[in-house]
């Protein structure tokens, strides 16, 4: 910028400081104040403003001072709760009821003699440690900073920084803050200040100033866009509740509806529906929050019940062998948080009609599992799910609702390998590539519901594509948060800053 543009953008304010201190080495903010006429804040303001245009230096020198406070110059002269204790100790008294007697302040005295480990207490007696022998022999030092306080305020200067805070903390003194600010000007500040002309400028544009063309004459102050400004933080929601909101858009432009159902259900749609055995592992109380209110809820009709049954027991009509043991009710009938939201797909397959297909349909909900927290577990979490239900689905037809889900979140390379679950079949695992950390990311299962699945919630066997990933790995890497702790934060600061979600 030249000196003539930089001259433009001078505010007045700013130029009457620069001839203030034209010629001289430096002043004082309090010496500026009285040579420019300007009150304190505008003074602070164009002082700013001519730093950030590089006319103007500031040098603050900040010093702390301590000073006693009435409970300290209090101790200063009669000594410290815990001296008098020892001083007690030393001449034979050592019973607690007796000391508590002849020492003021006994409960204060005896909190610092044992945080020191200068006394034991036993049966009632107070024992002197090593250390506490030893401190008897010698001044401490809060005794020190104490006693040279007594002559009046000091800055911080030659003190224990340790101590100082200790007596701080107990209110023994207090700190106060002198800051002395000095304003010289720059080079580039000296080379301008003989050509500045302090002229009348309109800052604010009247009826009557555009009536009389007054701007003619006197001219109007710039306004400098290239400023910094403050930030301003607009209002937004939570970042989960965006991301939440943005992947109910992708499926529902996608042409899914949404399933919606209780996070408190049954063990039958959450598992048994699905056709997990009763004795698999992961229906444990290590795995599942299991209820005590309600323990257990209602089945639904029988006829769903008994194909269950009967398909966990002999495979029914699937041609399945089933999984050859007794299915007990009771046990399906069990209240649980749920621990995915695949339980809903069970729900919705058993509400749909032969009128209602083909179908699609989508949910974005909280899941429980008895996890042990750390920096990348939960007990809680989201999970969306998705069913396409129809005579003419294909697995490239799963594989292709995926990869175009994945890419409008802002991951256009997807990948697809073998897996198992106990309700699919085929099944995979799907890998996307993080364009900004350059590495494949696992984010969930997917697959084709077995006909142990279809058939007896819809009556007959179809194809059914299903999927459940979890989406808070990859929210972590797009926000670089290492711990998912703290997606789910109340934090002010980190939601403001925290960018807008606009896929990555």
């Amino acid at each position: 910028m030249n000196d003539k543009e930089l001259i433009r953008r001078l505010h007045n304010n700013e130029k009457r400081i620069l001839k203030v201190l034209e010629g001289k080495k430096s002043l004082t903010m309090k010496e500026l104040e009285k040579e420019t006429n300007l009150n304190k804040d505008s003074l602070e303001k164009a002082s700013l403003w001519a730093k950030v245009k590089g006319v103007l230096k500031i040098d603050e020198e900040i010093t702390e001072f301590l000073e006693l406070t009435k409970e300290g110059l209090e101790y200063a002269k009669d000594k410290l709760p815990e001296r008098k204790l020892l001083n007690e100790i030393k001449r034979g008294e050592v019973k607690i009821p007796e000391l508590q007697k002849k020492v003021d302040r006994f409960d204060i005295g005896l909190v610092w003699l044992n945080k020191n480990n200068w006394v034991n207490i036993e049966k009632g007696e107070l024992k002197l440690t090593n250390k506490g022998s030893k401190a008897l022999e010698k001044t401490l030092p809060e005794e020190k900073v104490l006693s040279k306080l007594t002559k009046g305020k000091q800055t911080t200067k030659g003190f224990d920084p340790i101590i100082i805070e200790k007596l701080e903390r107990r209110g023994l003194l207090e700190k106060s803050v002198k800051k002395k600010r000095e304003v010289s000007l720059t080079k580039k500040g000296k080379e301008i200040a003989p050509k500045l002309e302090i002229k009348q400028e309109i800052v604010q544009l009247t009826p009557k100033i555009l009536k009389e063309k007054a701007w003619k004459e006197e001219g109007i102050r710039p306004y400098d866009v290239t400023l910094p400004t403050t930030k301003i933080h607009p209002a937004k929601k939570h970042y989960m509740t965006q991301i939440i909101e943005y992947i109910r858009k992708i499926w529902t432009e996608m042409g899914f509806k949404e399933m919606t159902g209780p996070i408190l259900d049954i063990s039958f749609w959450n598992f048994d529906a699905l056709y997990q055995p009763q004795d698999h592992p992961a229906r444990d109380l290590a795995d599942t929050f299991y209820m005590k209110t309600p323990e257990k809820g209602n089945l639904p009709k029988e006829k769903f019940v008994e194909r269950v049954k009967k398909t966990h027991e002999n495979g029914w009509e699937t041609g399945s062998m089933g999984w050859q043991y007794d299915w007990d009710p009771e046990f399906a009938r069990k209240c649980i948080l749920r621990t995915h939201t695949t339980s809903l797909s069970a729900r919705t397959l058993a509400k749909l009609k032969e009128e209602d297909l083909p179908a699609k349909f989508f949910s974005v909900g909280r899941c429980f599992r008895n996890e042990t927290l750390d920096w990348k577990h939960l007990a809680e979490f989201y999970q969306t799910d998705g069913i396409v239900v129809g005579e003419e689905v294909t697995f490239r037809n799963l594989l292709g609702y995926l990869k175009r889900f994945f890419s409008k979140l802002g991951f256009p390379k997807a990948r697809f390998r073998p897996a198992y679950f106990p309700y699919t079949e085929m099944s995979t695992e799907i890998e996307v590539w993080h364009p900004k950390h350059k590495e494949w990311v696992e984010l969930g299962g997917a697959g084709m519901f077995r006909p142990e699945v279809v058939k007896p919630l819809l009556g007959k066997d179809i194809p059914v594509l299903a999927w459940g990933p979890g989406f808070g790995r990859m929210v972590m890497m797009n926000y670089k948060i290492d711990d998912i702790r703290k997606l789910y934060l109340s934090d002010l600061k980190q939601v403001r800053e925290a960018k807008m979600w606009l896929g990555l």
